[in-house]
């Protein structure tokens, strides 16, 4: 039987410890972590495809402003 203080993970499984916030069980926890460093992969290399080649750029035109 359910007590109050337990938590339902979304998977169904019940949370008995009190020291845990999220609501969400181990195996649950490590596939949104794995979601959130997906995503941010996945935003990181978009940043690096549109804004790689200005950056470039800007610090090849800096190097050779030095060099003179």
């Amino acid at each position: 039987m359910k007590k109050k203080k337990e938590k339902v993970c979304p998977c169904g499984r019940i949370i008995a410890d009190p020291k845990n916030k999220t609501g969400l069980c181990p195996r649950c926890k490590r596939k949104a972590a794995n979601g959130i460093a997906l995503g941010g992969t996945i935003g990181g290399l978009a940043l690096v495809k549109k804004y790689g080649p200005k950056i470039v750029k800007e610090i090849d035109n800096l190097t050779k402003q030095s060099k003179k």
